[in-house]
């Protein structure tokens, strides 16, 4: 089996919930992987777990010069896909689904009946409503309903997503839950821990939000933290920190730590280094993976009903739910005081992402079950690739 996965941004080294999504569904499919994705500058490289990658450079940072060099990128993507004679493409589906559409059609010139499956990370037409108002929003419902329909697989990552895609464009798509490398994230060491301790200054009472600063929700949420909680946090315990990842924060208090874009071999230790996960989303769509990074992690995570959405989480059994100021105040604090608490979350949320939300196990359904069926058969059958909740 050959995969080509196509990415337009930046997938590897993962530095984003997007780019770990894409990068960790390559690592773990069987066969041969040719990671296709745009970057900085063009490149051919390979992963130390044998996933080759081609970067082809961006025209420009300018967003005009950037459009109008957009047909060239895609030609020069559809050419990699056929000269890699790959069995299926996978399109990942974080960027403005427009893209997508045109590379999609772009490949069926070429190569018509080559699968194509479209691994949509969102639901890009709410996520555009919110952040780009009504009018791109209209143009991106447009392509997104389109390219859903054309593709050969469409896949969602939360039961809350596949119902949008079915209200919105009446199309079924299989459930792909993201996931995370548990094994990764679970065998950190006192020492490197203590190492990443010592490179970004964490004290013992730290909680983390991680998640690019650039993207919306999560600047709300960064700012939700620093303006609503942490003063009022800091009352009860004077030597917490919040760390924040994915971006330098401009402002800035005696008790932020901006650790900029973490190194994809810092993060787990970084997690670790940390006694609270918080996650105060109030809007998006997707699934969280900081909180599934969190808990691989055994960090206690405490988050918003909305950042939470889709999990199948427990209050008080896998998280704590907060959804205003004092509530994350009060858990915060519940976690730090009580280490019965937080031992227990630790535990629960530990058994819950290695069940369900292990990559290994999320992929090797997703190959049997594309084994078993025709691409043609898999959006009828409306497969899913979940792991069962227990």
């Amino acid at each position: 089996m050959r995969t080509a996965i196509v990415s337009f941004y930046e997938a590897f080294p993962p530095v984003s919930g997007a780019a770990s999504v894409t990068y960790n569904l390559a690592k773990f499919l069987s066969g041969e992987r040719l990671l296709i994705q745009i970057g900085a500058r063009s490149a051919t490289s390979e992963s130390s777990d044998g996933l080759r990658i081609i970067t082809l450079g961006a025209a420009s940072e300018n967003r005009v010069f950037r459009a109008a060099s957009l047909p060239h990128r895609i030609s020069a993507i559809a050419r990699e896909i056929v000269h890699f004679q790959p069995s299926r493409v996978i399109l990942e589906g974080a960027s403005w689904a427009v893209y997508h559409l045109m590379l999609l059609r772009a490949i069926r010139r070429i190569a018509p009946t080559l699968p194509i499956i479209y691994h949509a990370h969102n639901v890009e037409y709410l996520l555009r409503l919110a952040r780009n108002g009504r009018a791109i929003a209209a143009i991106t419902g447009r392509a997104e309903g389109r390219l859903l329909a054309q593709c050969d697989l469409a896949t969602a990552v939360s039961e809350v997503d596949r119902t949008h895609f079915r209200e919105l464009y009446n199309v079924s798509t299989a459930l792909l839950p993201n996931g995370v490398d548990v094994d990764r994230l679970a065998s950190v060491s006192s020492g490197d821990t203590d190492r990443i301790r010592r490179k970004y200054h964490v004290g013992e009472s730290a909680l983390i939000f991680s998640g690019l600063y650039a993207y919306p929700p999560n600047r709300a949420a960064v700012d939700f933290l620093r303006r609503d909680v942490m003063p009022r946090l800091t009352e009860h315990i004077p030597r917490a920190q919040l760390i924040v990842t994915g971006g330098e924060v401009p402002q800035a208090e005696p008790w932020l730590v901006s650790a900029g874009l973490v190194p994809y071999e810092d993060l787990p230790a970084l997690l670790t280094a940390c006694k609270v996960a918080a996650v105060p989303v109030f809007s998006g769509s997707g699934t969280r993976l900081k909180i599934l990074e969190a808990m691989a992690a055994g960090v206690p995570v405490v988050a918003t009903g909305k950042g939470a959405e889709g999990l199948g989480l427990r209050h008080r059994k896998h998280f704590l739910l907060a959804n205003d100021k004092q509530e994350f105040v009060d858990a915060i604090a519940a976690i730090f005081e009580t280490s019965s608490m937080a031992a227990n979350l630790r535990k629960s949320a530990k058994q819950k992402v290695s069940a369900e939300f292990s990559w290994r196990r999320i992929v090797d359904d997703f190959e049997q079950a594309i084994t078993r069926m025709s691409i043609e058969e898999l959006p009828a059958e409306l497969v899913s690739f979940a792991i069962p909740s227990h």
